[in-house]
């Protein structure tokens, strides 16, 4: 797979994931993600259909994109996985992970979907929670909740130059102490990413 360079525009991200999917050349990988949240690993060969793609091109986006289990089936794809994660996200009566924070936000706008996140702040180990549907933030725990990103991410490993990167804390002090070990850091209110928020909660 070709390496790009994948540009994170703040606020503008949440709209643009499909654009970045457009980018990677990856349009159909909604499909993915909808047969993955059904909660069951997905055969490379069904894969392959969902993408419209050739087995071989399948095998290579799974090897940069996605994770597989000892069977040989996919259990992550581009930020949605079975496998547990510090981000959880329960909806429907079931509970899948987030590769990082920033993949638990915008996911549900991408797919118009929603679901509740519970998530570890990592400077105090405390849980945070928040509910998004669609692209409205229905509450956070605490409030304000933020979240920390970084503008650039390799294609190639997205899981490294991003996702280590982003992280949900339940206070702005908490942020600025991994902001001081994380210089090319971004900290942001959660709910600056959003076109629309109502009745957020605190308990």
């Amino acid at each position: 797979m070709k390496k790009q360079e994948i540009i994170f525009d703040g606020h503008q991200s949440v709209n643009g994931f499909e654009k970045m999917l457009e980018e990677l050349n990856l349009p159909n990988s909604d499909k993915v993600y909808w047969e993955l949240l059904k909660g069951k690993p997905l055969p490379p060969g069904h894969f392959s259909e969902l993408m419209d793609v050739s087995i071989d091109k399948a095998h290579r986006i799974i090897q940069q994109y996605g994770e597989l289990n000892k069977e040989g089936n996919i259990v992550a794809y581009l930020g949605l996985s079975l496998n547990k994660t510090a981000h959880q996200l329960n909806f429907d009566h079931r509970t899948l992970y987030a590769w990082c924070a920033m993949d638990s936000i915008l996911l549900p706008r991408y797919l118009m979907h929603g679901w509740e996140i519970i998530s570890i702040d990592p400077i105090t180990d405390i849980p945070v929670q928040l509910s998004i549907s669609d692209n409205l933030l229905e509450w956070t725990r605490p409030v304000p909740l933020f979240i920390s990103w970084v503008e650039k991410a390799d294609s190639c490993d997205i899981k490294s130059s991003f996702c280590r990167n982003s992280f949900f804390f339940g206070s702005e002090d908490a942020a600025n102490k991994w902001l001081e070990k994380n210089p090319l850091g971004k900290i942001s209110k959660v709910e600056d990413f959003f076109s629309n928020s109502i009745g957020f909660k605190c308990c």
